[in-house]
Parts: structure tokens; sequence; C-alpha cells
């Protein structure tokens, strides 16, 4: 695979984004397999289609037991919560979560306009 050459404002990018994630898991005490399995159960609720503890395993590819015990820490800090639907538990973002997650969502999505608005000032005509 041939090696890209990035602008140091691409990388500069990149790993503001990076630091964002692990700033994330300061916060949650946790760690960046927590902030994953958060975002997806985030996008579950944003598409209005909440995941079950196997379907969310299955979209991170991760054991689903690592993803239960996960979600089991979860909501005990009050991130996640959990509701049985027949033999699947479904899982939802809560209150909290929400907050910090639109918080984090709003900045990186600022930055990153304001990043591709660079590049596309900066491109050959």
């Amino acid at each position: 695979m041939p090696d890209p050459d990035y602008t140091d404002d691409e990388r500069r990018h990149f790993f503001r984004c990076m630091t964002r994630i692990f700033q994330m898991e300061r916060e949650l005490g946790g760690t960046m397999i927590d902030a994953i399995i958060l975002r997806a159960a985030a996008i579950g609720r944003l598409e209005d289609r909440p995941m079950s503890v196997s379907s969310l395993a299955t979209y991170v590819s991760l054991p689903r037991q690592t993803v239960s015990r996960r979600i089991h820490r979860l909501t005990k800090v009050g991130m996640l919560m959990t509701r049985r639907e027949g033999n699947r538990t479904i899982v939802h973002t809560t209150e909290k979560a929400r907050r910090q997650n639109e918080a984090f969502v709003n900045d990186a999505i600022a930055e990153t306009i304001e990043f591709v608005g660079r590049l596309n000032n900066n491109r050959p005509k």
C-alpha cells in the first residue's frame, strides 16, 4: 500500500480527534472499548433502531460476553440502560450519555467542517 503524504494539518486534525476519544475514556474511567460501545449504542439511537447486546457485539466485532460485561459497567456509571424485549436485551444511551456525546460530537463536527474548509481552500483549481 502506498504511503500517502499527509500534511501536518491533516495529521494534527487526526490527533485532535484521537485526543477527544481518549478524553471521553478518561471521563468514563473506562477504556477505548467502552467508548466504542457507547458510540455504537448512540448510532442505534440516532437511527431509531436500538441495538441488542448481540447486535452491538456484532457491530463492534467483539465477543458478546465482553460487550455484555462492558454494558453492565456502563449501566452502573449511568451511561447506558437496558430493557428486556422477549429474549433480547436492548441497550439505550442515557440522558447523561446523550449530553456528553452531544458536546463531543458538536465539537468534532465543527472541527471537521473547519478542517475540510481549509482543505478545499488549499486545493489546486
